[in-house]
């Protein structure tokens, strides 16, 4: 068993977000102590971790605790409802690196124009909002 700061050294989220998901009931195999404090076990590490991955997909708390009821849950229906569930997080995620990807091509462009200004071989006439924008 693991108290707060433990649990959020080794997962690397803060103690105030723990307690944030603790309190909305999103770590089913929380227990507390005699003196009423937080102590947790390694599936509540394992609560944490998968909650922590969600989030960093962009899933809301309302998806995360849907997704995490059907994890709790057996049977093909509740796969099947997992599995949608997942896949809509891929497809999201996949358009992310698609952005991502273009954000890289127009820094890239950015870096490019600004050497060449550096080299003289361009000059440096462009008016400040354009070389603010992408």
């Amino acid at each position: 068993m693991m108290k707060i700061s433990e649990v959020s050294k080794t997962v690397g989220l803060s103690v105030a977000t723990i307690r944030y998901y603790s309190d909305l009931g999103m770590i089913p195999s929380e227990k507390r102590d005699l003196a009423g404090e937080r102590i947790f076990d390694d599936e509540a590490v394992v609560w944490l971790q998968g909650i922590k991955f969600q989030r960093e997909l962009g899933m809301s708390l309302t998806e995360i605790k849907e997704y995490m009821k059907l994890c709790q849950a057996s049977g093909p229906a509740a796969v099947k409802k997992r599995y949608k569930l997942l896949l809509t997080q891929r497809s999201k995620a996949k358009q992310d690196l698609l952005d991502s990807v273009e954000r890289m091509d127009q820094i890239d462009l950015k870096i490019k124009r600004e050497e060449e200004i550096i080299k003289g071989q361009k000059s440096d006439s462009l008016r400040a909002a354009r070389r603010f924008a992408p």
